[in-house]
């Protein structure tokens, strides 16, 4: 197959996960056109996986399109966004029709799971990699954002720390078909005071929230929802968890598991209490790309 011959292969794949109400004109034009309802803001995000460094380079393809879709969801979680549509990109290196048809599957699970209609992307030859950009709504004036954490605040986590990381130890499957919160991260739009979805550690996506909201964190080691057989430190800083880190004034109503681990504090930086003792946290607090 050509270039074209495999877009073309990939639009009937994605079938109704590339129409919605709000699309006006998908895949097969220039570009998309969709339209926004009055009264909502559009969040914007992109996520780039690199075959070798953000999944195996043998992975199947329709669970490295369930990750890429659920990362990038996962950030839209995070600011209280509504899935509304992506746009999608692959690059590979040979025309592995089986590879590609499997990718354009676990990318239309996810897009028909969630609401977020594939409008168009783009496809080229080079070394594996798959990039996304998904687009949310938001009620104006309720969007999440990391920058209004106040001294007082308790810092709450969704669901158990470090279970991504003990997957790709494991080859588990749920290392790839990451569960975006999208319903809790709606639900916090009004509790909320900050919000981050946990993708680079815990500590590292915490520092990014202090940093924004100008305060510092204190954290209890010991009232970490942990995986089992993963070490509460590790799951610090290990990242993958996908989970919504937030802080807010009391504890929300919301539907889920989340636990108080700690609170914002006046000062900068993240401090990390193991049963009264400071942590030393002399080493890489997350995952960086350089």
């Amino acid at each position: 197959m050509n270039e074209f011959e495999i877009i073309d292969r990939i639009t009937q794949i994605l079938g109704c996960a590339a129409r919605a109400e709000c699309v006006l004109v998908g895949p097969g034009d220039d570009a998309a056109i969709v339209s926004v309802p009055p009264g909502f803001e559009l969040a914007v995000t992109t996520d780039t996986l690199v075959a070798g460094r953000h999944f195996p380079a043998d992975a199947p393809g329709d669970l490295v399109g369930c990750r890429a879709m659920g990362v990038n969801l996962s950030d839209l979680a995070a600011m209280g966004a509504e899935p509304s549509f992506c746009v999608v990109s692959l690059t590979a290196p040979t025309a592995d029709i089986a590879w590609i048809e499997a990718y354009a599957r676990g990318i239309a699970e996810y897009a028909t799971r969630y609401g977020a209609s594939i409008v168009g992307g783009n496809i080229a030859r080079g070394p594996l990699a798959v990039s996304i950009t998904a687009h949310g709504l938001i009620p104006a004036g309720e969007r999440l954002l990391r920058s209004g954490a106040k001294a007082g605040d308790t810092v709450f986590v969704s669901g158990t720390l470090g279970v991504g990381h003990a997957a790709l130890l494991a080859n588990d499957l749920r290392f790839y078909r990451v569960e975006p919160r999208i319903d809790l991260g709606q639900a916090l739009r009004r509790s909320a005071s900050a919000a981050i979805d946990i993708s680079d550690g815990l500590l590292a996506d915490l520092s990014h929230i202090c940093r924004a909201s100008g305060v510092g964190a204190r954290l209890t080691l010991e009232t970490m929802p942990v995986a089992e057989g993963v070490e509460p430190e590790t799951a610090l800083t290990c990242g993958d968890d996908y989970e919504l880190l937030f802080t807010a004034s009391e504890p929300p109503d919301v539907d889920g598991p989340i636990t108080a681990i700690g609170e914002i504090v006046k000062g900068d930086g993240v401090a990390v209490l193991d049963r009264g003792r400071v942590l030393p946290m002399d080493k890489a607090t997350g995952y960086q790309h350089f």
